[in-house]
């Protein structure tokens, strides 16, 4: 059985980062798995704008779909406080781990139709944080 490797940029709408500048929960654009897909990881890149201090992290969430649950013709993702965490990105070099760029990796499940990546700063009304994600898949052939 062949296979390939499928990278897909994470999109916030259409454009390829967001500039997270309050502590709000933001949602990407909605990513669609291809039936042939069977593994996945979420790469998630995170630039301070400013000098990093205590407290610049990005929390990072993805809420999953497995189609129209509600029967009313819609894709019906994991509400926001139901989401899966993935994990947190600090972006203090002075913190282990800490680093300012940071990227991330994340394993994420295939078996849904898809999902939306969730972002929150708690410390971005005071520092913007660009936050850029990216998908790749293995995709039988």
């Amino acid at each position: 059985m062949a296979s390939s490797r499928v990278e897909t940029q994470i999109t916030w709408s259409g454009a390829s980062s967001v500039t997270v500048n309050s502590a709000t929960l933001l949602a990407s654009d909605a990513f669609t798995f291809n039936a042939e897909d069977w593994d996945a990881d979420l790469q998630v890149h995170v630039d301070n704008q400013g000098t990093p201090a205590s407290g610049d992290v990005v929390d990072v969430y993805i809420a999953y779909t497995t189609g129209d649950i509600l029967g009313d013709s819609g894709s019906d993702y994991a509400t926001t406080e139901h989401a899966d965490y993935l994990g947190r990105i600090d972006t203090v070099a002075a913190n282990t781990p800490g680093e300012d760029p940071a990227s991330r990796g994340f394993r994420i499940r295939t078996a849904p139709l898809g999902f939306k990546v969730l972002v929150s700063c708690p410390q971005a009304a005071s520092r913007n944080i660009v936050v850029r994600a990216r998908v790749c898949t293995h995709r039988s052939q």
